[in-house]
């Protein structure tokens, strides 16, 4: 059996952003060659790439988001979002890596352990960013440590252009729908989610498309997203993205958590390495760090609840409020700090880390490291 100093469960945004803070000999694995996969919007806060030295990436740059629904259109000058190349953005980050590939289907991970199809491998450190499947054994152990709230979107690029990012909010029923079209230089990303995790949206794509004359879908892409946050420690191992339920609710955005959350965990698990903490306290770090942000989490999930429901003539007024003189700059500091851009890096940083409220021991440890007076608990404790 094959050892390492750590081995990272998923190739995309989770996986690559912990890989690019490690050193030492570090596996990577991934059912797809990097760069293959693409399942998301690929739109985000321009700081998040600007931090990671990753322009080279950006497609186009947007000022603006707008939110139209059946009677107004509403813009809002958040801060700067761009659109990216999905695949140059992964190949780039991992090149950054120096981890070694394995192109291989995780089928179970926890305790210092991976099986794959191409056989086990072991590490101290195990980083679980394979998305809402997760990497723990199937069966009811995987079905039990997925997020609980699951969301569901599709895409299609046409060759269209414009500018701004361009919600399209679906008559409120219980089931409302959101649709997007994100240009993106050349090409528009069009596509629309439920909240429901109803996946038979095809042809409600296709009508999307023909309503704004985009044109008809060709290649389609998507899947389910999580947005509920679960325990980010399982069996020994940091989970992140879709893991770990980290996209954020309402907006769906899970590229930036995945990123801020996946950095966190590879710099902890680089002290690891360097025997600079011990496994337990930097786990029960990783955890006290994304449990801090729960609060903006709750919110968002809770009117996450409510958007779906709400007349239309509500949420008008609430795409009105939030974009106010006075709503936006509440809600722009509010929704950058629930996984701020400020903790990427676009090198290994090992000082980078979020502080952890009050430095309060977290099951048994200290947030700097040390051991608690009282026994440690297992991580495998209580969910967020």
């Amino acid at each position: 059996m094959s050892s390492y100093d750590a081995i990272v469960c998923g190739g995309s945004f989770g996986g690559l952003a912990a890989a690019s803070q490690m050193q030492g000999r570090v596996l990577l694995i991934d059912r797809l060659p990097i760069g293959d996969g693409e399942t998301s919007a690929s739109a985000l806060p321009l700081a998040c790439l600007e931090n990671m030295d990753l322009l080279d990436c950006v497609e186009q740059v947007h000022e603006e988001i707008v939110v139209h629904t059946k009677r107004h259109s509403q813009r809002m000058g958040f801060f700067p979002f761009c659109t990216f190349d999905y695949r140059r953005f992964c190949e780039d980050l991992f090149q950054r890596t120096g981890a070694e590939f394995l192109r291989a289907r995780v089928t179970g991970a926890g305790d210092g352990r991976v099986q794959t199809t191409e056989g086990d491998f072991e590490a101290p450190v195990i980083v679980d960013a394979v998305g809402w499947r997760t990497a723990a054994e199937k069966g009811r152990a995987s079905r039990r440590a997925r997020a609980p709230r699951r969301s569901f979107g599709v895409e299609s690029r046409q060759p269209f252009s414009g500018d701004g990012l361009h919600f399209y909010v679906g008559r409120g029923n219980g089931n409302r729908r959101f649709y997007w079209i994100f240009p993106a230089g050349d090409h528009v990303r069009a596509g629309l989610a439920t909240y429901t995790g109803e996946s038979a949206l095809s042809e409600d794509l296709a009508r999307f498309l023909g309503r704004y004359k985009i044109g008809e879908p060709g290649h389609t892409h998507g899947g389910f997203f999580t947005s509920r946050l679960v325990d980010p420690v399982r069996r020994r191992m940091f989970c992140v993205g879709d893991a770990a339920g980290q996209c954020l609710p309402v907006s769906g955005e899970g590229i930036r958590p995945a990123l801020v959350f996946g950095q966190v965990a590879g710099r902890l698990a680089d002290r690891v390495r360097m025997g600079e903490m011990e496994l337990p306290a930097a786990l029960a770090y990783y955890r006290g760090a994304v449990r801090s942000h729960a609060r903006g989490y709750r919110i968002l999930d809770r009117l996450q609840t409510v958007l779906n429901v709400l007349p239309d003539q509500l949420f008008e007024g609430f795409a009105r409020l939030v974009g106010s003189e006075r709503g936006l700059p509440i809600a722009s500091r509010k929704y950058w700090n629930v996984a701020p851009p400020d903790l990427l890096s676009a090198g290994p940083e090992p000082d980078l880390l979020p502080p952890v409220p009050g430095g309060e021991a977290l099951d048994g440890w200290t947030a700097s490291g040390s051991r608690d007076a009282s026994a440690w608990a297992s991580p495998e404790t209580s969910s967020t």
